[in-house]
């Protein structure tokens, strides 16, 4: 049977068994999302951002899912901030990123070095070939899911069009592995640095990562850094009410409300990048998890979080997220935020958010965070620290 390429990759990423695929528009990665959508007999939205959709297949693949993404090149360079976390955090079940190179120019406004871009950020690839894209996704997702590292497939856009030879071979066959909680490997954070890039070494060499020594986990407040313990302390009371009403996947940010992973709280399971945790957590949702919070801090909203709020409301996903307002980056220093910011960021999303004006009182707890758990739309609580 002679298909278009366009077409071969869209029978493979099914064949794959991709449970989550996202897509932001582009020449090459817009054919392909379209054939992929009507093989699937889907109707899936686009995304609006190469990082927030990088990080959404991420997020699913985590929690066990397997996942794709489809971007051109230009817009992979954009998502490097959660490529490069989601190498160190890896993932659980196959990741495979389709990139749509442009070479001559043609449908961009500037030719790039894609192999070096791929190179540099070190992420594992192939570079497809017409006669044999096939058999490249089913090895990147076989290969994603051995070592539990995302995958990159390079190809060219302007073979899309050729006829191939497709022979259909299922690997969606095999069961997609089960999510393990694990936050030694998925939060990342300065504890536990040092042992993230030695398994991702490992990774790269095709070695047993398994066999290294995992990092003893710090318990909260004692273990942490002074400068961070009074934030910690003065969060402490949110996350003693949390920990009981938590969903089956929360994750995180990079911040201080992440290093709440730790015992006695175990409050966070997943955590990249500053913003990452909303479209994490849209990822784990579409992977099947239906009760799953986001904590972000209002820095890391307003630099990049806030981008994965329109993918949660095309969605209809009734995600819940936790902001923490102290008017400051604590994380890097307490650099002030501007009066007013964190407003105009959530304006057009008001009806759905709910405020915490005193997180120390905990009936107000108890009460703010129950009414967003038993929401069945999307819930912002803006826990007001300042």
């Amino acid at each position: 049977m002679r298909k278009k390429l366009s077409a071969v990759i869209a029978h493979a990423l099914h064949d794959a068994g991709v449970l989550v695929a996202t897509h932001v528009p582009g020449y090459g990665a817009s054919e392909v999302f379209s054939e992929y959508c009507e093989l699937s007999n889907k109707e899936l939205p686009i995304s609006f951002n190469e990082e927030v959709a990088y990080s959404i297949a991420h997020g699913a693949s985590l929690v066990g899912g397997r996942a794709a993404s489809l971007m051109k090149v230009h817009g992979f360079l954009k998502a490097c901030n959660s490529v490069s976390d989601s190498l160190y955090a890896g993932t659980t079940a196959g990741f495979v990123t389709v990139i749509f190179d442009d070479p001559q120019g043609t449908h961009s406004d500037s030719i790039l070095d894609a192999i070096a871009a791929l190179e540099g950020i070190g992420i594992p690839h192939r570079i497809g070939t017409a006669h044999t894209l096939y058999q490249d996704i089913l090895r990147c997702f076989a290969e994603s899911e051995r070592f539990q590292i995302p995958y990159a497939l390079l190809v060219d856009s302007d073979e899309l069009q050729q006829l191939v030879e497709l022979e259909s071979r299922c690997f969606s066959a095999y069961p997609n592995p089960p999510y393990l909680r694990d936050i030694t490997q998925h939060v990342l954070c300065p504890c536990f640095s040092a042992y993230q890039r030695e398994v991702l070494a490992a990774k790269r060499r095709c070695a047993d990562w398994t066999r290294l020594q995992t990092p003893a986990i710090p318990h909260i407040p004692q273990s942490l850094p002074e400068r961070w313990k009074p934030v910690a302390e003065s969060y402490a009371p949110l996350f003693s009410v949390f920990q009981s009403l938590r969903g089956a996947i929360v994750t995180g940010d990079t911040g201080v409300s992440s290093l709440f992973a730790f015992p006695p709280y175990n409050c966070v399971d997943i955590a990249t990048y500053m913003g990452g945790s909303i479209p994490l957590a849209i990822g784990a949702f579409m992977a099947g998890f239906d009760d799953v919070w986001a904590l972000t801090g209002d820095f890391s909203f307003i630099a990049a979080g806030q981008l994965g709020l329109p993918e949660a409301v095309q969605r209809h996903i009734p995600l819940k997220i936790v902001l923490f307002y102290n008017g400051t980056a604590e994380t890097t220093g307490g650099q002030p935020i501007p009066a007013g910011t964190l407003e105009r960021s959530i304006r057009g999303y008001e009806r759905f958010v709910r405020y915490l004006n005193d997180p120390s009182d905990h009936r107000e707890l108890e009460r703010v965070l129950t009414e967003a758990r038993d929401a069945d739309e999307l819930r912002i609580v803006i826990a007001d620290y300042r």
